[in-house]
């Protein structure tokens, strides 16, 4: 059975239409989020939780009413002193340990830490839509935050508390194929290079 000249037509047409309609949508992308926690949707947030924590007088319960609780919220751990110890002082020198946190390891399983390990990425494809949905670019946009937090505990109170973060990520990754979907292939073909 004969196409016609007009259907082989129309055919070129739709495609070419299809491919320019892919080429301006870069909302057909796909996008990815990933959190580490339920209850904090900012940096800022968790940020200005931890400023209401004071050495020497905030409680385990206070602590747990601000939000850092293991037995509740993700990302929130309960460290024994020993991982206290390994984390202050890895190499075991004796040295460089704050004198409250040294002092509250003398008390052995009476000292103990939460740790807080927070964050939020979300990963967005942008550029175009043809190349990167053919193989051909993939161009890749990751932006989000993190922060981490040491609450050093001597029985039920807060001795010592140390945070660190990073309010703004950014990251962008152009990751350009020449033969496209055929990349692959030669990827499978020679198959992996092994060395000793």
């Amino acid at each position: 059975m004969k196409i016609s000249f007009a259907a082989n037509i129309s055919r070129f047409i739709m495609l070419s239409s299809m491919l320019v309609l892919l080429a301006g949508c870069s909302f057909l992308l796909p996008s990815k989020e990933t959190q580490k926690n339920d209850q904090w949707h900012s940096f800022d947030q968790v940020q200005t939780l931890y400023e209401k924590i004071t050495p020497d007088k905030t409680t385990v319960v206070q602590l747990k009413q601000l939000g850092f609780d293991p037995y509740v919220e993700n990302n929130v751990k309960i460290e024994s002193y020993l991982d206290t110890r390994t984390r202050f002082d890895p190499f075991s020198t004796g040295k460089n340990i704050p004198p409250t946190v040294e002092k509250c390891l003398k008390k052995f399983d009476r000292c103990y830490a939460y740790v807080v390990d927070v964050s939020y990425d979300y990963e967005k494809r942008v550029g175009n839509a043809f190349l990167d949905l053919t193989g051909f670019r993939k161009e890749i946009l990751t932006t989000g935050w993190s922060f981490q937090a040491v609450f050093v505990i001597e029985e039920d109170t807060v001795v010592y508390k140390l945070w660190s973060g990073q309010p703004n990520k950014k990251a962008y990754v152009d990751e350009i194929r020449p033969l496209g979907p055929l990349q692959s292939l030669d990827d499978f073909i020679t198959g992996p290079s092994v060395g000793f």
